[in-house]
């Protein structure tokens, strides 16, 4: 599939969605695996029949995955930030990764509270809202802005931090340089948590790790990654240095 082509279909999912959203009263819990929202339910219904109709093969988040024997793969969280969705705060997000022979090739991202759009193609470069995006640039710690998933075990000695709870936009504003690094704290991200803003990041000039140095992968897996991003890669190596003191 054409990079092209992907991101016309992953326009039509997300403008779907976001359409199907708008008329919600009922953002509650729903009957599937624990922590599954009924707008996750939703978004999967509306994504994950088009992109097999498309040919593709699919790993989402909210059903099974099919079609692994497919040439291109997409990985897709249909809704990233499912709970802040929950709670009516505007910081979640659908997330698409084209994935041929395991590597990334194309991503969309996209906030489904405000439409703000970041896509990547390989060799390309990224962009928001049709504009080039570059991360920020910053080399040292203390002049930073962290946003962290899970709370941080100790102060790296940032400038400030944030926690906002949808890893796939907080990657992409360390992106869009708005934030200088991303550290994951936690037990670890899913691939379709990372997957598609990892090659937004990447694109952007951003360094992508998982938390021991080792390149993200886009391998089918069930293994959780901590992730480490950062617009430098003297912030990287600077962070991955604190976590393991």
């Amino acid at each position: 599939m054409e990079a092209s082509s992907f991101f016309k279909l992953s326009e039509q999912i997300g403008d779907e969605i976001m359409s199907s959203l708008s008329s919600l009263e009922d953002w509650g819990k729903a009957d599937g695996h624990p922590g599954q929202y009924k707008h996750d339910v939703i978004a999967d219904e509306i994504a994950t029949p088009q992109l097999i109709a498309a040919g593709l093969g699919v790993i989402s988040e909210e059903s099974e995955p099919t079609g692994l024997d497919k040439s291109f793969v997409v990985i897709i969280d249909p809704i990233d930030g499912s709970t802040n969705a929950n709670l009516g705060l505007p910081w979640y997000a659908l997330s698409l990764c084209l994935v041929h022979n395991e590597e990334a090739v194309a991503s969309f991202v996209r906030n489904l509270a405000t439409g703000e759009t970041f896509i990547a193609e390989i060799g390309s470069g990224a962009e928001k809202n049709g504009h080039k995006i570059v991360v920020s640039g910053v080399a040292d710690i203390e002049n930073s802005i962290v946003v962290f998933n899970d709370l941080p075990t100790k102060h790296f000695g940032w400038r400030q931090y944030r926690a906002l709870g949808s890893a796939a936009l907080d990657l992409c504003k360390v992106a869009d340089g708005s934030f200088d690094a991303f550290v994951d704290m936690g037990e670890g991200l899913a691939i379709w948590d990372y997957a598609g803003a990892a090659l937004i990041c990447k694109e952007a000039g951003a360094k992508v790790t998982d938390s021991e140095s080792n390149p993200i992968s886009y391998k089918p897996s069930t293994q959780r990654r901590q992730l480490v991003c950062a617009g430098s890669d003297e912030l990287h190596n600077t962070i991955l240095s604190l976590m393991s003191q």
